[in-house]
């Protein structure tokens, strides 16, 4: 697996957010927009696909960076797998969606 997904993973999918992050994720009804997390940037390009990127203050001369293309209900498998992982209290179903 991608290398900057998992650091995504880890950093940003904390009981905190976990709730918030997963709502922005699974929503059909939200086309477009991004998810500003500590680190790292979720952009919602469609419905079912997201790019994620770290988040760089002060980077406008920045010509490129490293950015990972995933599908909704992969994203959605992987955030819940790392709530598993963290033992949240509350995890929501993917298949509820």
């Amino acid at each position: 697996m991608n290398e900057l997904l998992n650091e995504f993973l880890e950093q940003e999918v904390t009981d905190a957010t976990y709730e918030d992050l997963f709502n922005f994720v699974s929503s059909r009804h939200v086309c477009r927009g991004t998810f500003e997390c500590l680190s790292h940037v979720l952009m919602k390009v469609s419905s079912s696909q997201f790019i994620i990127y770290k988040s760089f203050v002060g980077a406008e001369n920045t010509k490129a960076q490293e950015a990972v293309l995933v599908a909704r209900d992969y994203l959605l498998m992987k955030i819940n797998s790392r709530a598993y992982k963290m033992n949240f209290r509350e995890i929501k179903s993917v298949l509820d969606e």
